[in-house]
């Protein structure tokens, strides 16, 4: 079984356990302030893909302590359907939040924490 530390007081706990028993801390909202950078369309993947590697990504850093992941999408239809999922994910709660990047066309911010 996975372990993971509460930032607030350095309990280690669960992966699986929401709260930090010690401190009583929502352990899913905690973060570092990092942005881990992850490219997904540009080593030949198809839409499906990228997307398949979206959500592993997101899934990925959603268990960290990073605050939010900055996906490098370029600029075609790739871009189109990450932008089209991401509202998806939004809608549902299991992002924060998205924005494209307003110097970069070809990459979105994602919050997720």
């Amino acid at each position: 079984m996975m372990q993971q530390i509460c930032l607030d007081c350095g309990m280690s706990v669960s992966e699986t356990m929401r709260y930090c028993p010690k401190c009583d801390n929502a352990l899913n909202l905690q973060h570092d302030g990092s942005t881990v950078t992850v490219d997904i369309a540009h080593q030949g993947e198809r839409v499906s893909e990228a997307l398949q590697k979206m959500q592993s990504e997101i899934d990925l850093a959603r268990k960290g302590v990073a605050k939010c992941i900055r996906l490098v999408v370029g600029s075609g239809l790739i871009r189109d359907e990450v932008l089209l999922e991401l509202r998806d994910l939004s809608f549902r709660g299991d992002i924060l939040g998205f924005e494209p990047e307003s110097f970069n066309a070809g990459a979105v911010m994602v919050r997720l924490k």
